[in-house]
Order: C-alpha cells, then structure tokens, then sequence
C-alpha cells in the first residue's frame, strides 16, 4: 500500500529547493505532500508576524525563494494546527521541516523531529566537544548555544544563510571555523545544500554535516 509523507515547513510550500534533494532518498511509491504554515498568509499578512525577540526566531523560505523570520511561539501554534489538519487526511508521517528544537506535538500521527535526529547523530559521531555551528542569523546564536549545551556540546556560532545566499559570505564562515578549535561543523539549517557543503570543505579541514542529509537519510529508514 502506498504510505503518504507530509512535510511541514514553517514558511511556504512548495520548497522547490528542498524536494528534489529529499526524494533521492525517499522509495519511489511515497506519496509526497507539503503545508506551510504561511500559505494562506499576504505579504503583509507575513510582514506582520515579524518577532519581537530576535533571540527567539526561527527562519524559513517563502514561494518566492526569499527568506523570512517568524517568531517561536507563532510557529509552534502554526504547526500545531497543521498537525491537527494532518490528522484528518490519509497521511502516515509528518516531517517537520525546521531544525529548531521543539517540545512533543500532540498528534497521533509520526512525528519526525529534525533537532533530535541531528543531535543524536552528531552525539554518536563525536561525543562531545566543541562544534562550529553555522546558522542563517547571528541573532540565533543564544539558543543555538543553548540548544546544543543540551546535547553536551559547547559551540561557536556563526552565521551565513541558506536562503539570501552569498557564496563569499560562506567561504568567509568556513575560513574563520578553520581557525577554531572545534571538531566538526554543523550546517544547522534545513536550507543548507550538498552545493553549500562543497563550498566550505574547500575551504576547512574539519568535517562538515549537512543537517537535512542526517535528517532525509534517517527518515529513509523508517519509511
């Protein structure tokens, strides 16, 4: 029987630069769908949503291909909904599409959670120390911090984003994460590509992760 997969982004669908990547690891019978949790939304309808408390905001792609920040509270409210949606059409698993961390989502439906899979993976590989985290904005960088504090890493943060993307920027993050002295660097943004990876290994002697590649292989397992 053929099993269906919805993926939950926290901006709009479709994420043109997310599906093509995410199929090469998914069975070719898998029913795919997408929500976002801005669809329905204007631009300033959007606009209006801008957070208050930039150490709490998450980034995602509108349809456009342009980046937007949204606070954490309204995301989690958001998603919540599309969960609830979720759970009255013919859908075997969800994907959140967003590396942040979140509490457990009421639902009866599989939840894969990006942050769990990347920091257990991460865990298994390299125990512990330091990482270099590069995320879309600097303003991430507390509960960035925080986020893998719990993972029992400590980490240095920079920032160049997938979404407004500049290659210089990145190579300049992956100059200045060579310096550091930290064991691995993690691309801790599901925006990131294989193209961006390929940039910054030129450029760094460290080991580079992509998160959504740790994230689409794993889902490939169970599904």
């Amino acid at each position: 029987m053929k099993k269906t997969l919805c993926i939950l982004t926290i901006g709009q669908s479709p994420r043109a630069d997310m599906i093509p990547a995410i199929t090469q690891f998914l069975p070719k019978n898998l029913r795919l769908i997408e929500k976002g949790i801005l669809d329905d939304l204007s631009t300033s309808e959007i606009e209006a949503l801008a957070p208050v408390d930039r150490k709490k905001t998450l980034v995602s792609r509108l349809r456009d291909g342009s980046s937007v920040t949204l606070g954490k509270q309204f995301v989690i409210s958001a998603l919540q909904r599309l969960i609830d949606e979720c759970q009255m059409e013919d859908i075997d698993t969800i994907l959140l599409a967003c590396t942040g961390k979140f509490d457990l989502f009421d639902s009866a439906i599989p939840i894969v959670y990006p942050d769990y899979l990347l920091s257990h993976v991460v865990k298994g590989l390299f125990k512990e120390g330091e990482l270099g985290i590069v995320v879309p904005l600097l303003e991430q960088s507390q509960s960035i911090t925080e986020k893998w504090d719990d993972a029992g890493f400590t980490c240095s943060v920079l920032a160049s984003s997938p979404y407004d993307f500049k290659s210089e920027n990145l190579i300049n993050v992956a100059k200045e994460m060579d310096k550091l002295p930290v064991t691995a660097i993690v691309l801790d943004c599901m925006g990131y590509t294989d193209e961006m990876k390929k940039i910054m290994v030129e450029y760094t002697t460290k080991p580079v992760l992509v998160a959504r590649n740790v994230v689409f292989s794993s889902l490939a397992e169970m599904l």
